[in-house]
């Protein structure tokens, strides 16, 4: 799909509707004239639509320039505005159907006089409204518009209408008064689309979800973000132009600030997928189990730690109760990448990540090392502790060690 450049929806939300009124009271004009000198209540009623298009386009381009607008009393804005200028718009346009269906059942009338004018006036307006249409209604779901893309769908269908004018016009060239029964096919034809413009924005006033294949689309991209364990539920509305989400997540994350961190990175990726989210509420669970799988670089002994990463001749992995602060299970062994000559630190690295491990904990800084950078990307906490041994480091783990992230 086509994207736009930030001054082209700038230029675009401000002033696609209100040239769309301009051509919508041009086309009016020309239909007016074309029936008070043809007669045709067909052509009357195609300019009584065309007249509603107008008010609706103006109110549209009103609700486009005051919805992004935040004040302290409407702190996310008045996205709504847009919709209760849609519904305005669905009123009108049934009021028009109302007015058409009043020309119908107020008896027969004459046959229509100078057709090829009344005909080219029809002709006119139905490419004005062709072309116009498809590139009000494209610009509208470029910018994500409900307001401006109801008005392009709405100026298409009067391409439909006018053809029933043509044909009652055709009608009256050969006698046959058509005219007054295309009015009334215009007449249900605009309140079928009024009703349909009424019912899509109710529910986006009563905060109707997002469809589940969208909010599906969300969850799995929160789920692939860095630190995120599980997302427990996600929900999401439209608000006019904007969508707002509420997400749930589980993070693995052992402390506070990084948890927080977590929580930027789903809005960012959110925001990044769809440019029309406006607000991601994020809420998390970082809680940690009772028990945790810990691993450190030692000795043969497993319990003087080593002063390196790579380096070290062994890895010791502990089952640790961290309410008790006591070690359950420990288990020492060789570190088999002792003697490579490159990249020992990162086959270590996935050693521990094979195994399960939730936080290494090492004497040496490895904040900015190919080691330290991937258990981090994959989720495991990453600590530096002054400790010499193992079993004083274990009389307290999370206080006697401090995250390097």
């Amino acid at each position: 799909m086509e994207e736009l450049t930030a001054e082209q929806k700038v230029f675009r939300r401000k002033w696609v509707v209100l040239i769309s009124a301009g051509e919508s009271a041009l086309e009016s004009a020309i239909k007016l004239a074309a029936a008070y000198f043809t007669g045709s209540v067909g052509l009357l009623a195609d300019c009584i639509h065309s007249g509603v298009d107008v008010a609706g386009s103006i109110m549209v381009w009103i609700g486009v320039r005051v919805a992004p607008q935040k004040t302290k009393r409407f702190p996310f804005g008045l996205y709504k505005i847009e919709n209760l200028m849609a519904l305005v718009i669905g009123f009108a346009i049934l009021y028009g159907a109302y007015e058409i269906l009043q020309i119908f059942f107020g008896g027969e009338t004459e046959l229509p006089q100078n057709i090829p004018l009344g005909m080219s006036a029809v002709l006119l307006g139905m490419a004005l409204d062709f072309f116009w249409g498809r590139f009000e209604a494209k610009s509208g779901r470029l910018l994500n518009s409900p307001g401006i893309e109801a008005s392009g769908n709405h100026t298409l269908t009067d391409v439909y209408s006018s053809s029933l004018v043509l044909v009652g016009l055709a009608g009256a060239w050969f006698g046959y008064n058509l005219d007054r029964w295309a009015a009334l096919f215009i007449a249900l034809f605009v309140a079928k689309i009024g009703l349909e413009i009424l019912w899509d924005n109710l529910k986006t006033l009563l905060d109707i979800s997002l469809p589940p294949q969208r909010l599906a689309e969300f969850s799995a991209l929160a789920a692939a973000t860095e630190g995120v364990r599980e997302v427990k539920g996600i929900r999401g509305r439209d608000a006019g132009s904007f969508r707002f989400l509420y997400v749930d997540i589980g993070v693995k994350a052992f402390q506070l600030d990084e948890a927080h961190r977590i929580a930027d990175r789903v809005e960012a990726a959110l925001k990044e997928r769809d440019p029309a989210i406006d607000s991601v509420f994020v809420s998390f669970d970082h809680a940690l189990p009772q028990q945790v799988r810990l691993a450190a670089p030692t000795d043969a002994t497993g319990r003087t730690l080593s002063p390196h990463f790579g380096k070290a001749t062994h890895l010791t992995v502990i089952e640790y109760d961290r309410l008790a602060r006591k070690v359950v299970a420990q288990e020492t062994v060789p570190n088999p990448y002792v003697e490579d000559e490159k990249h020992r630190g990162i086959h270590l690295a996935e050693r521990i990540m094979e195994k399960g491990v939730d936080s290494v904990c090492c004497r040496e800084d490895v904040r900015d090392k190919g080691p330290g950078l991937m258990l981090r990307r994959f989720g495991i906490d990453v600590r530096a502790t002054g400790a010499d041994d193992l079993p004083t480091l274990l009389e307290d783990y999370f206080h006697r060690s401090t995250s390097v992230y």
